[in-house]
């Protein structure tokens, strides 16, 4: 277990099982016979910024795919030989993680709030609901934890992550959770219930993030979307 804890926090373990829900977004999303308008907020975001590549939404993809690429194996030069078995047992992991969170997260905000407000329901079509389960994990864990956590950490260290205190994880930990949950009410309609809901769980992925890595963090955040569209 200890060969399996050190690999999967290895950059290309990371990189190689988010990529995989990368690639079933965009896939999904173009093969469905229904074409959908539908896309994740944050790649919105990233394909506003980078405004060319608005009527293309894969070019958005495409270039975070090749910078992971050159992260990866040009800046960190990363060696570690993949095994099939190691991705096996991160799936699984990060299959454990979502059935805690989808157990613990419903029972945390029920305390605080006894007669909770219905967050805004969405249905899509199976297929569809997929993608944008997949897409959620990759672009959100993207976004609000490897951009937003390492960013806070860098910032708040000055550019010395090495140097970072207790004090400085536990301000970034709940400053990126707040942000995650306040990021969503753009769009909506703001209640406290669905704030604190996501603030919750921007907490419970911030420190998964930080214990586990990216790869496994953006895998739990997608299989727990999936099982509360399913079987809410």
């Amino acid at each position: 277990m200890q060969g399996y804890w050190r690999a999967s926090l290895s950059p290309a373990y990371n990189f190689f099982l988010a990529l995989v829900l990368l690639v079933g977004y965009e896939g999904i999303l173009r093969l469905s016979s229904t074409p959908t308008s539908q896309r994740n907020l944050v790649e919105v975001w990233l394909t506003r910024l980078v405004g060319w590549a608005s009527p293309y939404e894969w070019v958005i993809s495409v270039i975070i795919a090749l910078l992971g690429v050159v992260y990866v194996y040009f800046i960190r030069r990363e060696s570690t030989r993949l095994t099939d078995w190691v991705f096996g047992l991160m799936i699984l992991e990060a299959t454990a993680w979502a059935a805690a969170l989808y157990k613990l997260l419903p029972w945390l905000t029920h305390a605080l709030f006894p007669h909770p407000a219905q967050l805004n329901p969405f249905s899509p079509a199976l297929w569809e609901s997929v993608a944008l389960c997949m897409g959620a994990g990759f672009y959100e864990e993207l976004f609000f934890r490897l951009l937003l956590v390492e960013g806070l950490l860098y910032l708040s260290t000055g550019f010395r992550p090495r140097k970072a205190t207790a004090f400085h994880y536990l301000v970034i930990w709940t400053l990126s959770a707040a942000l995650f949950s306040a990021a969503h009410f753009i769009y909506e309609e703001p209640t406290s219930y669905a704030f604190w809901y996501r603030f919750l769980f921007g907490l419970f992925m911030s420190g998964l993030y930080l214990l586990r890595g990216f790869g496994i963090a953006a895998w739990s955040h997608a299989i727990y979307d999936m099982a509360v569209l399913w079987w809410r």
